[in-house]
């Protein structure tokens, strides 16, 4: 059996972040002074309520791009069961906003941390890892991470350190690519037809969402029929789908527990991807957040999420 790896202490809290959720509750005392000092900071310099599409390094803003404070952003979460917090990938800084944003979250009551990045035949592993039963070498190899994602499993540390060091349950939310690729050949009603489809039919995709994917899948086939269109949409909606029924199971499997799932921040916007099948599931109190780069210009802008979070 492999042991958990020898590591030094961590500050859960990165400077940039000092008006972020975790480092204003003083509940957390046992982080370290570091974090207590972000607090005060926060408190002293905290940035004055405007309206703007975009956030300030360290700001939250609202739908209405309203700056809030920290605790309103938090406020706003815990009201919520399903929050879905949003990354580019290969982006350090959101991770490290996505591990803050769930210690604050579990702070406050019991929290599952959701993984687009992982198909559900890795939930053993990952049952493991936060038993403390894997080191990260393991945890890497027996989840396939590198073939089933790919990104520098580097810039997710945060996230699984605190999983693992708090006890937060994790749950691998997608489905293995082969269906996802089945899908994008044949559709999802053939491909599902022969009764072993790992997800139910998803809900049809808002006009807006399926413009925008078709407008993404002609970037790379200018020359593409509808009907290769419809496949690609199709093969896009059961990564939502797959994710939301996993949420729904999470929420189902730990009575009185948020989900706070991390995933492509495509999935997120407007409403659409997993937030649509989430409420067409069923699933009540659901909250987005996307981390952006501050400044003007930034990609999404305001009312693309119930909130935006300045990372730099």
């Amino acid at each position: 059996m492999s042991t958990p790896s020898t590591l030094p202490k961590r500050r859960f809290c990165s400077a940039s972040a000092a008006r972020h959720w975790l480092c204003r509750s003083p509940r957390n005392r046992k982080f370290p002074m570091l974090v207590r000092l972000a607090f005060a900071a926060a408190l002293m310099g905290a940035a004055p309520v405007l309206s703007a599409t975009c956030p300030a390094p360290g700001q939250w803003i609202d739908s209405a791009g309203t700056a809030v404070s920290a605790q309103a952003a938090l406020d706003k979460a815990l009201s919520a069961q399903s929050i879905l917090l949003g990354e580019r990938h290969a982006t350090p800084s959101h991770h490290q906003w996505q591990a803050d944003s769930i210690a604050a979250l579990a702070a406050k009551g019991p929290v599952v941390i959701g993984l687009e990045q992982l198909p559900r035949e890795a939930q053993p592993v990952l049952d493991r890892w936060v038993a403390g039963e894997l080191d990260e070498a393991a945890l890497q190899t027996e989840s396939k991470w590198a073939d089933r994602w790919g990104h520098d499993f580097a810039a997710y540390r945060p996230v699984f350190l605190l999983a693992r060091d708090k006890h937060i349950p994790m749950k691998a939310l997608n489905v293995d690519r082969s269906f996802v690729r089945k899908v994008g050949r044949e559709g999802f009603d053939k491909a599902a037809a022969d009764g072993k489809s790992p997800i139910s039919k998803p809900a049809p995709a808002a006009p807006a969402y399926a413009a925008k994917l078709e407008e993404t899948f002609r970037q790379h086939m200018r020359e593409a029929s509808p009907a290769a269109v419809a496949r690609f949409i199709d093969a896009q909606q059961v990564w939502d789908r797959a994710m939301a029924e996993a949420i729904v199971t999470a929420l189902r499997d730990h009575p009185g527990a948020r989900v706070a799932a991390i995933m492509g921040w495509g999935h997120v916007a407007d409403g659409h991807g997993v937030a649509h099948q989430l409420k067409a599931l069923g699933a009540p109190l659901v909250l987005t957040a996307i981390p952006v780069k501050p400044g003007e210009g930034c990609e999404p802008a305001a009312g693309a999420a119930d909130l935006l979070f300045g990372a730099e």
